[in-house]
């Protein structure tokens, strides 16, 4: 079983503490159940654990569901250790693990993790058709041995933190409202490549940065970017669409460094995006082109001031 298979992997020693969820993107709704889930532990003298899923369990439920991510694996556990979790934990989510019961899915963690409490939001369940509700989870918790905790929702502006909110922001451009619910600026990791050199050829060279096509970028515009590189942070415009004024119909994300000269072919860089300052356009030409690049330019320099 896989499940089991990760606890002991992970080297997890009890009691602890559980909060369980995909947690994708890690918003301020994310880290407040984990930090309540800390909170907790601390108090029973229990380690605070974050199990998660990979790939998130909608993807296996319903194919047809949209598949790009807020952050990477990688980043989300990192973000959930950040936000008090002692150990994380990554199952993969299986059919297998998905016709799990409730009451197996639970015993699992008290026999091989230590659970003495689980902690989660008023629409937690767990197990095969989601037949683990809170009061079904209250019940095995009296047979098995844990207690259930249930935190209130956040809420930000009378509506509850979701991390739907944040997708509808991502599709709309609006990486402010997106800041909001993440509690941080929206960025991406990626490898700055060779793309065909057609900034360089207009005077305004860019970086190509490719991101790994399973995490979400936000809608076709030109942003205001803080670019980071080898421990600097940097201002720039970034362009993110298909140049249609070139014909072009693969998505790329490109990045005017402000001020900046040299070769940054084969970094490892993260672009976090500031604002949206335009939607992407077709020009009738290249110098229309390059003049409503120059005012992006100076556009975003007035917007990272």
């Amino acid at each position: 079983m896989m499940l089991v298979e990760s606890l002991l992997a992970a080297g997890i020693r009890g009691p602890t503490v559980v909060s369980i969820g995909t947690f994708d993107g890690v918003h301020i709704g994310h880290r407040h159940l984990i930090e309540e889930t800390a909170r907790r532990a601390r108090a029973h003298s229990a380690t605070a654990l974050a199990l998660t899923f990979s790939p998130r369990p909608a993807e296996i439920l319903r194919p047809d569901a949209p598949s790009l991510y807020l952050c990477s694996l990688d980043e989300r556990c990192r973000r959930l250790r950040e936000a008090g979790a002692d150990s994380v934990v990554v199952v993969e989510f299986n059919w297998d693990l998905a016709r799990l019961s409730a009451e197996d899915f639970t015993r699992v963690l008290v026999q091989n993790a230590g659970m003495r409490e689980l902690v989660g939001g008023p629409d937690l369940t767990l197990g095969r058709n989601r037949e683990g509700t809170v009061p079904v989870l209250r019940d095995l918790g009296e047979r098995l041995g844990f207690e259930v905790t249930i935190v209130s929702e956040l809420a930000l502006h009378d509506e509850p933190v979701r991390t739907s909110a944040i997708r509808r922001a991502l599709e709309a451009g609006d990486v402010i409202g997106m800041s909001r619910i993440l509690g941080r600026r929206y960025s991406v990791e990626g490898t700055v490549v060779r793309g065909d050199g057609r900034g360089k050829s207009i005077g305004i060279p860019t970086a190509n940065v490719s991101v790994d096509d399973k995490i979400a970028l936000p809608r076709n515009g030109v942003y205001a970017v803080y670019f980071y590189e080898n421990g600097h942070r940097r201002a720039g415009a970034g362009n993110l669409g298909i140049r249609p004024t070139f014909d072009r119909q693969t998505r790329t994300l490109e990045i005017h460094v402000l001020d900046f000269e040299g070769d940054l072919y084969g970094q490892k860089v993260n672009v976090e995006f500031v604002r949206l300052l335009r939607p992407e356009v077709r020009f009738s030409g290249v110098g229309e082109l390059v003049a409503q690049i120059n005012r992006d330019v100076e556009d975003a320099r007035d917007a990272l001031v």
